[in-house]
């Protein structure tokens, strides 16, 4: 096998930093935040817009499962812009589809504003939701066309951390809105006033990263056929569901200790509230740690080191929360380093799996987000069917997700090396 002498990654899975400043230099931090933005619309979109909904329901004289109705309209609105977005970028280039997307997403928003009932407001959800989603997708596409190699890795985990505060920012924004006096309208006047900041930035800081003469051409056919092409490469497959399984496991955290924590340990809500914000915080400042090494250690070694500590965590959570009924501390110190770990493996993972699909970045950006939604759309309704009678579905889903992603990896590794040999 040839391999390389950093780390232990077969020589086409590390790719030296003068081949990414032979491609346009490294990438600048205003770029990143640019695209860091393009994918800001998902936790904005819901954190910000959640606390209003007995407001929605009151004023739309609707019901509240009809309101939540537009979470999931939402979602689906994301899930089909990800796999229209990427094939289409790859076939036109990245900057129309790019300002499409915050275009698209902007007119479901103001659509929303206006929404005069709940079958309206449920259409401009979708709406907003695939604008959202082509402007995501488009933007991972941007990373693979400018960063390689280690570079590749570091700007995604940056990514990461700067998409990691959306989730913390997002309800004080949608709460301070609220509290203001400004109704649910406002709300997505403010998510209105987002997806402009998309089309201007996207518009001012973007250029086309692809070039014609790597376009492919073709209709539909040539749609399915890119995320055809996607799926069979065996390594791209496997690291990519490295990532989204470890994302199963942390969905699981999220959608159930609240349960745990409140319910069965006797946390009270702020306490709660500030320890939840607090494994967000880790996660973020552990993502901007691995960008400043991922140039050390070969992005492998970083994913080893999270899936370990993944699997200590959740070893540490089975017992603890099954066994032996362990302190309060002792619980929150499993969950904690179960989130901080992804910082290692998320944006790692992904590089790993889009270096592998480069002459398809798009349709590869599309199925990678599809498959960290469908990963953690199917762990929350598990992980918390327990509710605050057992810990036992949450448990099982974390040993689950984390069994899959180490499998996962070792399996990419394997792959990788037989394709170096070939």
């Amino acid at each position: 096998m040839t391999t390389s002498q950093e780390g232990t990654l077969p020589r086409h899975e590390q790719t030296a930093g003068a081949s990414s400043r032979g491609r346009g230099g490294p990438v600048a931090v205003s770029l990143v935040l640019t695209l860091a933005l393009q994918s800001a619309v998902p936790p904005f979109a819901t954190d910000t817009y959640t606390p209003a909904f007995p407001r929605v329901t009151a004023d739309l004289q609707t019901s509240a499962s009809l309101v939540g109705l537009t979470l999931t309209a939402f979602f689906i609105g994301l899930a089909l812009g990800q796999l229209t977005g990427g094939p289409f970028s790859d076939q036109r280039g990245r900057r129309l589809p790019l300002v499409a997307g915050g275009l698209i997403c902007m007119i479901g928003a103001a659509g929303c504003a206006l929404a005069p009932s709940i079958a309206v407001l449920i259409i401009f959800r979708v709406v907003q939701g695939f604008g959202g989603g082509v402007a995501a997708v488009v933007a991972r596409a941007v990373i693979v066309d400018v960063a390689h190699g280690n570079a590749l890795a570091r700007v995604m985990s940056l990514m990461m951390a700067i998409g990691g505060l959306s989730p913390m920012i997002a309800p004080v924004v949608g709460g301070t809105i609220l509290t203001a006096g400004g109704g649910w309208r406002t709300v997505f006047w403010a998510l209105t006033g987002l997806a402009l900041a998309m089309v201007v930035t996207a518009l001012v800081r973007v250029r086309e990263t692809l070039p014609p003469e790597r376009r492919h051409a073709g209709g539909l056919r040539r749609f399915a056929s890119g995320l055809v092409l996607v799926i069979r490469i065996r390594s791209f497959v496997l690291y990519g569901l490295t990532g989204s399984l470890s994302g199963f496991t942390m969905m699981a955290y999220v959608a159930n200790s609240s349960y745990v924590l409140q319910e069965q340990k006797g946390l009270a809500p702020l306490p709660f509230s500030l320890f939840f914000a607090s494994t967000a915080l880790s996660q973020v400042l552990l993502a901007v740690l691995n960008a400043r090494i991922v140039g050390r250690f070969a992005p492998r070694r970083l994913i080893a080191v999270g899936l370990g500590l993944a699997a200590a965590a959740v070893a540490t959570l089975t017992l603890g929360v099954l066994v032996l009924d362990t302190p309060l501390v002792l619980t929150c110190v499993g969950f904690l380093v179960l989130m901080a770990a992804q910082a290692f493996v998320f944006g790692n993972a992904g590089a790993l799996a889009a270096g592998h699909a480069r002459q398809v970045a798009g349709s590869a950006s599309a199925v990678l987000g599809v498959f960290t939604a469908i990963a953690m759309a199917v762990s929350a309704p598990l992980a918390s069917s327990g509710g605050a009678t057992t810990a036992v579905p949450m448990i099982v889903v974390m040993l689950l997700g984390v069994t899959g992603a180490i499998t996962a990896f070792l399996l990419a590794g394997r792959a990788a090396r037989a394709a170096a040999v070939a």
